[in-house]
């Protein structure tokens, strides 16, 4: 298929402001400090954060502004002076202002015309890069504005701005409209153009992944999916898509993935689904005697790579669709006899509890199933 993929696309990290929007979710500064280097270490392009929210939060990104990370901080602020003084006080060197696009913020929430929400977004950006700030700028549920309106707005703000993020709010854009719409807006506007999607209808990364193969530049995320009502577009997912789905290779450290996502989900306390792609416990676990024999025999018949590549461990788990070959593979020499027995158990334990088995469990059966024949035998 066609694509038209920048030459360098960006990871707009949002974990620690889209993400802690979350209900119920809450970092502590050291937690943020924490993962902020983490993020950075794997080859995120920009952390986002939101001072102005607390006290606590401008000392947390003040604190990350002055860090020397690789990565640069950038604060969310409102079409707002006030917003824009508070990331100024924090030291921070970039921004991202935002407004809605739609008519329906426009009128409900702003209560102001289409007029009115250009000229405060061009006043608030030139006031924030007279102060020295370098300037994004994300269009709240652009993908329902107008869209002549929308271009209209993009290329007022494009000699002003770095880049543009095209924010699907709602996540209502199916991926061939995704792609539709950036290529649109690529071929409309003049400045570099970002991707900001949601997952309400569990297509943000799919969504994400053809706007980037439509051309856009930048996308933004969060790691393990988090953020408001049903989350992000996954960083982890984003990245790994596009490597082995469209064999473009960021220069991000892939082996890291598992550990943040893990250390993510530790201190969100949003706990990860077992079947979440990549890096949900079942990933790449195998149980069904087809798929554990074809694994053991080569490893691509039922895993797209290695899970190693991610920092995952592969796992054989033992159950009622259990085989006998992966009993062979992890008992080693075994009569056929004693094998149908130890096969049995299994099975049986298994539908009785209702759980699978560890390769643990499986080799205490087996022992167990050894002692008792030897203490028949000595009888």
């Amino acid at each position: 298929m066609k694509h038209n993929f920048s030459h360098d696309i960006r990871i707009f990290d949002t974990t620690l402001r889209d993400g802690e929007q979350m209900p119920g979710v809450v970092f502590t500064p050291e937690q943020k400090i924490e993962l902020a280097l983490k993020f950075s270490e794997f080859g995120v392009h920009i952390i986002d954060v939101m001072p102005v929210v607390s006290e606590q939060e401008r000392n947390t990104v003040k604190t990350l502004a002055n860090m020397g990370i690789r990565s640069e901080i950038s604060a969310t602020c409102r079409s707002k002076k006030e917003d824009i003084e508070t990331a100024l006080t924090c030291d921070l060197k970039r921004i991202t202002i935002f407004t809605p696009l739609s008519d329906l913020h426009l009128r409900y929430k702003l209560k102001i015309d289409r007029e009115e929400n250009l000229r405060r977004a061009l006043s608030m950006t030139d006031y924030a890069r007279d102060h020295g700030l370098k300037v994004d700028f994300a269009g709240e549920d652009s993908t329902r504005a107008n869209r002549d309106y929308l271009i209209t707005f993009i290329n007022q703000l494009s000699d002003r701005i770095d880049t543009f993020f095209i924010a699907d709010t709602l996540g209502c854009l199916t991926p061939s409209k995704t792609y539709k719409f950036v290529r649109e807006v690529k071929k409309n506007c003049r400045c570099s153009i970002g991707l900001h999607v949601h997952n309400d209808f569990a297509i943000a990364t799919a969504n994400t992944l053809e706007g980037l193969r439509a051309g856009a530049d930048v996308f933004s995320g969060t790691f393990t999916g988090i953020g408001e009502r049903a989350g992000n577009t996954p960083i982890e997912e984003t990245c790994v898509g596009l490597k082995f789905l469209h064999g473009i290779d960021l220069e991000v450290k892939y082996d890291k993935i598992t550990e943040i996502c893990r250390l993510v989900e530790k201190y969100s306390r949003v706990r990860l689904q077992y079947h979440k792609p990549l890096i949900g416990k079942n990933a790449f676990s195998h149980e069904s005697g087809i798929h554990a024999d074809g694994v053991i025999k080569h490893p691509r018949t039922y895993e797209n790579f290695d899970p190693e590549f991610i920092g995952q461990k592969r796992r054989f788990v033992f159950g009622k669709h259990t085989g006998r070959g992966i009993l062979r593979y992890v008992l080693g020499k075994i009569r056929e006899e004693e094998l149908v027995e130890i096969l049995g158990e299994i099975k049986s334990v298994s539908e009785s509890r209702k759980v699978s088995l560890s390769e643990e469990n499986v080799i205490e059966i087996f022992e167990n199933y050894q002692r008792m024949n030897n203490l028949r035998m000595i009888k």
